[in-house]
Formats: structure tokens, sequence, C-alpha cells
């Protein structure tokens, strides 16, 4: 029972770190227009490449429609994560 009490206590420590991880890094992109966009040009690339692989045909298309719609996408995303 000792370990489960101790589990308990270390999981409630991890997620409020994380939680606290979280809060500083959405004050941070809100205050920071060179880091909110690292992380947007970050995440436009994740999700251009996801594009890629799952719709194949696509890189026939024009490239710069398809990068501009992923960065719209990552901007939403963005916009979304660090709403107050």
């Amino acid at each position: 029972m000792k370990i489960m009490t101790k589990f308990k206590g270390t999981n409630m420590i991890t997620t409020m770190i994380t939680t606290l991880a979280i809060r500083w890094l959405t004050w941070r992109l809100r205050k920071d227009k060179d880091f909110w966009e690292s992380y947007q040009s970050n995440i436009t690339m994740v999700i251009f490449d996801r594009l890629y692989r799952y719709y194949p045909d696509l890189k026939n298309k024009e490239f710069a429609f398809n990068i501009e719609f992923c960065n719209l996408c990552a901007n939403d995303f963005m916009e979304l994560w660090t709403r107050k």
C-alpha cells in the first residue's frame, strides 16, 4: 500500500510540474514573437510532412499553396493554444 501512496504523490508532482511548464510556455508564446514563429514553423513542417505522407498525390500540386495551407493550420493551432 505504501508503494501506491508514493506513486500517487509522484504522479501528482509530475502533473503539477507539467501544468506549470505548459503555463510558462504559453506565457512565453504570448510575449515573444520570435518564440511564436519558431514554434509555428515547427508545427507547419510537421503538418506538411504528414500531408505528403498520407496524401502523396498532393506532391504534384503547387508547393506554395500546400505550405501556406499548413502555415495557416499551424497559426490557428497556436492561436487556440494561447487564447486566454
